[in-house]
């Protein structure tokens, strides 16, 4: 299998302060790949070292078998790129921010893009007559997954692609990526929504504070963090706590009183049968967020 990203001992000190440790990653030709991680754990700085906006203290980067700092404009040619942060020119309309962007990459009148410009304006249904300075953030956000897309690249890097995206504007970005996925374009994005991932992502890498924790791998859509569930008794607690025993595939019980709270990753038909067997008040099962997510992984 061909990987797209490759980085080696990926090490980034910032002063007397880390944004990422040794960092082994690869990421597979047609994938998509989620790198999650709370605010802070590294995932904008290693999103920067691939783009190779910023250098390593130590370490390299491969980007579709050809090292960075050796064949960078050649590489980058091929890649797109959405910053967590998009700078525009609030004078010109998106129409001619686009037509700005398309003649850096091609140099030219580049029928192919102009396709695929008019595909992905198809897909978002956006106004791109107006100028951009009255553009809201889903709509800069929008203009900025446009450009990562229209040059077609082989591998396209996103940091927090649906930051201020509207519920069905998110649905037209997923769409989009799985779409693109299928014809074998390789999609490296950042997210701190375990849900996002999980719903798009074939793996998933966390980071913590700078480290690569675990690479997780999305076997046909199914959650690998499980469920948060919250059950308040109405009874003896410790009734209920000793029939938890039965419950397999539960972590990180908490006892509060009458209220249990504890992560469940088995069937949730399991769960609801066991549920419905117990005195209770009330039930509350939820998708947990990526902190969640560490907590059961690590304790902390």
């Amino acid at each position: 299998m061909s990987e797209s990203i490759v980085t080696t001992d990926l090490t980034k000190y910032y002063n007397s302060s880390l944004g990422l440790i040794d960092l082994d990653l690869s990421v597979h030709e047609g994938e998509i790949f989620g790198f999650l991680g709370p605010n802070g754990a590294g995932k904008t700085t290693t999103i920067r070292l691939l783009m190779d906006l910023i250098r390593p203290t130590r370490g390299r980067v491969s980007l579709m078998g050809h090292e960075l700092r050796k064949h960078r404009r050649a590489v980058l040619e091929n890649v797109g790129y959405l910053p967590g942060e998009v700078g525009f020119y609030g004078d010109l309309t998106g129409d001619e921010y686009l037509t700005h962007c398309m003649k850096l990459r091609t140099g030219g009148d580049d029928q192919r893009v102009w396709r695929k410009l008019d595909d992905l304006k198809g897909d978002f249904a956006i106004d791109l007559t107006k100028k951009i300075r009255g553009y809201s953030k889903g709509m800069k956000q929008i203009l900025g997954i446009i450009q990562a897309f229209m040059h077609e690249p082989d591998l396209v890097i996103l940091d927090e692609p649906t930051s201020g995206l509207d519920p069905v504007m998110q649905e037209s970005f997923y769409r989009l990526i799985k779409t693109e996925r299928e014809r074998g374009q390789t999609i490296f994005l950042s997210s701190h929504n375990l849900h996002e991932v999980e719903r798009v992502c074939d793996r998933v890498g966390f980071i913590k504070k700078g480290r690569l924790m675990t690479v997780e791998r999305l076997d046909g859509g199914g959650s690998i963090a499980g469920k948060k569930v919250r059950i308040v008794v109405d009874g003896d607690t410790k009734t209920v706590v000793r029939r938890l025993d039965a419950l397999s595939d539960k972590h990180n019980l908490e006892v509060d009183g009458k209220t249990i709270r504890f992560f469940f990753t088995g069937r949730i038909k399991n769960l609801i049968d066991w549920a419905v067997t117990v005195p209770l008040s009330d039930f509350v099962c939820e998708p947990p967020n990526v902190e969640d997510y560490f907590i059961r992984l690590y304790g902390e």
